[in-house]
């Protein structure tokens, strides 16, 4: 059973496993984004320059989610070439809350994030194109328009994940909670402009 292309993408970046640095959970601000600050064990190591729980204000997720932000939480870590960084924007109802993951370069790394996303979405999408890959209709992702340099929509069952490109940062972006997909691409497009300001 061949993988989808984003979640090969979650298993090389470890999206959704980031485990070293501060993930306690932090009182969130409403106006203004919510601040977190290292533990000294990620102090020690190499942590992304963009905080992404900096990238999202409180009163960003409620328009969205219709819940005021409860707390944050952040973890870190680094793979070969990448630092990477996870912000969960929790909200009372756990099923809606917002995660938000953040790829920036490592010193020292030998792939920059544009040329990652090159080999992963735009080449991969050409090669699709000109070959049968094995998966389901409809588990490609889809390239969205008018979102940082450039965007990618992939769908899950009843979820689905936005991944934003700009400069040398790529993000990935969660929204949980009821609705549809095209609800959820739309919540996530809105919510990722606001952290397309911030970065």
């Amino acid at each position: 059973m061949r993988l989808s292309l984003a979640t090969v993408l979650l298993l090389i970046l470890g999206f959704a496993g980031c485990k070293s640095g501060d993930n306690s959970p932090r009182p969130a601000a409403t106006g203004a984004p919510a601040q977190a600050t290292a533990s000294p064990a990620a102090a020690s190591a190499h942590v992304p320059a963009i905080d992404p729980c900096t990238l999202l204000t409180g009163d960003e997720i409620k328009a969205v989610q219709g819940e005021d932000l409860k707390s944050t939480s952040r973890s870190e870590r680094t793979s070969a070439n990448f630092a990477l960084a996870q912000c969960s924007y929790q909200l009372p109802t756990a099923s809606k809350s917002v995660v938000l993951n953040l790829t920036t370069a490592k010193d020292g790394g030998k792939e920059s994030p544009r040329e990652f996303w090159r080999r992963t979405f735009v080449e991969h999408k050409a090669g699709a194109e000109e070959r049968d890959l094995g998966e389901e209709k409809g588990a490609r992702p889809e390239k969205i328009s008018e979102v940082g340099d450039d965007a990618y929509w992939e769908a899950s069952g009843i979820s689905g994940a936005l991944y934003v490109l700009k400069k040398e940062v790529m993000f990935r972006i969660s929204v949980g909670g009821p609705g549809d997909l095209k609800s959820k691409l739309d919540k996530s497009k809105t919510l990722a402009r606001k952290a397309l300001a911030r970065i």
